[in-house]
C-alpha cells in the first residue's frame, strides 16, 4: 500500500448518513462518521438535476459534450455563468461542510513525505474512492470561507482519486513517468479534429518545452490507428491528449476519444483490442467528460479508469466538459511542475491549480507569450476553469 490514507466516502442511502472507511498507510482501518452526507442533500440532487456543469454526459439536453465549453464567465462580466456553475459552487460547499472538513480534522498534522522534498511543509495525501453519485463531486474543490475569500480543500490535502481498493493497489506497483526528465517516451496529440485552438497552442507548446524528443500528432497524422501503434511504445513515458471526448448512452462502445480523420478510440477498446496492456506512466486526457461514465460513476468505463485498467499508472481526467482557453494553461503548468520541478504528477496537478487560484501568479520564463497573455486573465473563483481535472493512480 503506498504512503498516505485512503478513504471511502458513502451514502448508504438517500436518507440515511454517511461515513468514511479510512485505511491508512499502516494498514489500520478506522470509520468517521460523515452525518452531513446524504445523497439526497439539496446540493448534489440540484446538481445532478442540470447534469453536472455544462450538460449531462449521457446526453440529457442534446449533443455529444465538447471539451471547449467556452470561455468562464462570471457574474462581474455583466452576464450569468455557465449553466449548472452555480450549482457546482453550492454543490463544493457542501461537499466541505458534509465530508472534506471532517477529514482534513482526521488528518491534521499527519502529513507523509511521498514525493516530498526535504525542508517542505508536509500536506497529507489522501486518495479518495467515493461510490456511486459521490464519484461525480470534486472533492479537492470543497471550499469554506477563510480570511479575503475562500480556502479549499487540495490547500489542506493532496487529493488523489481512485475507482476501487483493488485498482489503486494494483497501479501502485507500475512504473512511474520520469519525473525532471525530458528525454523519456512521449507522445502529444493536439487538436486532431482541427477546430480547437487553444488546445492545439497548448499540445505544440508542451511538446516543443518539454518534450522535444518525443512524438507529436495532429489533425494530418493523429487518427485512430496511428495513435494505437504509437501508444505500445510508451512504457514508464508521457501521453497527452488535447482533444475532444464524447460519452454516448445506451452503447456497448460509451466512452470515445475524437481523433483525425473522423476515427475515434473507444474506452473498452483500451481493454479488449489491439491497444490492450500499455503502459504509459502519465497519461493526460485534456479533454470533456473523460472521467466520467455513461454507466455510471465508480468502477465505470470512463476513459480514464480504462487508461488505468489497461496499464497505466496515473491518469489526468475530467469530470465535465472543461473550458478550453483555462485548460490550456492548466495542463501546461501541470508538465512544468512535472518536468522543471521533479514533482509526482498528483502533486504537479494540484500546484498547477494552486497556481490558477493565485492572484499574484508567475508566469513561467519558457511559457509561450500567447499562453501568457491568457494566464493574466484567469478569475480564481471560476470552478469550471479549474477544479474539473482529478487524478487517478499514484
Amino acid at each position: 500500500m503506498p504512503a498516505g490514507e485512503l478513504v471511502l466516502p458513502t451514502g448508504r442511502s438517500r436518507t440515511i448518513p454517511g461515513a468514511a472507511l479510512i485505511v491508512g498507510a499502516d494498514g489500520a482501518l478506522r470509520s468517521v462518521a460523515l452525518p452531513d452526507l446524504r445523497l439526497d442533500a439539496q446540493e448534489l440532487t440540484a446538481y445532478q438535476a442540470v447534469g453536472g456543469t455544462v450538460g449531462d454526459p449521457r446526453g440529457r439536453g442534446g449533443g455529444s459534450p465538447r471539451r471547449d465549453a467556452g470561455p468562464v464567465a462570471t457574474p462581474q462580466d455583466g452576464v450569468l455563468p455557465p449553466p449548472g456553475a452555480e450549482a457546482l459552487d453550492r454543490l463544493c460547499g457542501w461537499a466541505w461542510k458534509s465530508v472534506m472538513a471532517p477529514l482534513a480534522a482526521e488528518f491534521r498534522g499527519s502529513g507523509d513525505f511521498h514525493g516530498a522534498r526535504p525542508g517542505r511543509s508536509r500536506v497529507p495525501a489522501v486518495v479518495l474512492v467515493p461510490l456511486g453519485a459521490l464519484g461525480a463531486v470534486p472533492w479537492h474543490a470543497a471550499w469554506r470561507a477563510g480570511g479575503p475569500g475562500r480556502r479549499y480543500a487540495l490547500e489542506d490535502l493532496r487529493v488523489s482519486y481512485a475507482p476501487s481498493a483493488r485498482t489503486l493497489c494494483e497501479v501502485a506497483g507500475r512504473t512511474p513517468p520520469e519525473a525532471g526528465a525530458s528525454s523519456g517516451p512521449a507522445l502529444v496529440i493536439g487538436d486532431p479534429t482541427g477546430d480547437l485552438r487553444y488546445a492545439g497552442e497548448e499540445a505544440q507548446a508542451i511538446h516543443r518545452v518539454f518534450y522535444p524528443d518525443g512524438t507529436y500528432l495532429d489533425a494530418d497524422t493523429a487518427d485512430a490507428a496511428e495513435v494505437s501503434a504509437r501508444l505500445a511504445g510508451l512504457r514508464g513515458g508521457v501521453l497527452h491528449l488535447a482533444c475532444h471526448a464524447r460519452v454516448d448512452p445506451g452503447e456497448r462502445h460509451s466512452a470515445y476519444l475524437d481523433l483525425a480523420g473522423g476515427s475515434s478510440l473507444a474506452a473498452e477498446e483500451l481493454i479488449e483490442g489491439a491497444v490492450r496492456r500499455i503502459a504509459p506512466g502519465l497519461v493526460c486526457l485534456a479533454a470533456c467528460w473523460s472521467n466520467v461514465s455513461s454507466r455510471g460513476y465508480d468502477e465505470a468505463y470512463s476513459l480514464a479508469t480504462a487508461f488505468l485498467t489497461a496499464g497505466a499508472h496515473t491518469v489526468l481526467g475530467t469530470l465535465w466538459p472543461v473550458p478550453d482557453r483555462e485548460t490550456s494553461l492548466l495542463m501546461y503548468m501541470t508538465h512544468h511542475y512535472l518536468r522543471c520541478e521533479a514533482l509526482p504528477p498528483g502533486q504537479a496537478l494540484r500546484r498547477a491549480q494552486l497556481w490558477m487560484l493565485d492572484p499574484q501568479r508567475r508566469v513561467p520564463p519558457e511559457m509561450p507569450a500567447r499562453l501568457a497573455v491568457r494566464a493574466r486573465h484567469i478569475r480564481p473563483a471560476n470552478l469550471v476553469g479549474w477544479a474539473g481535472f482529478t487524478h487517478q493512480g499514484w
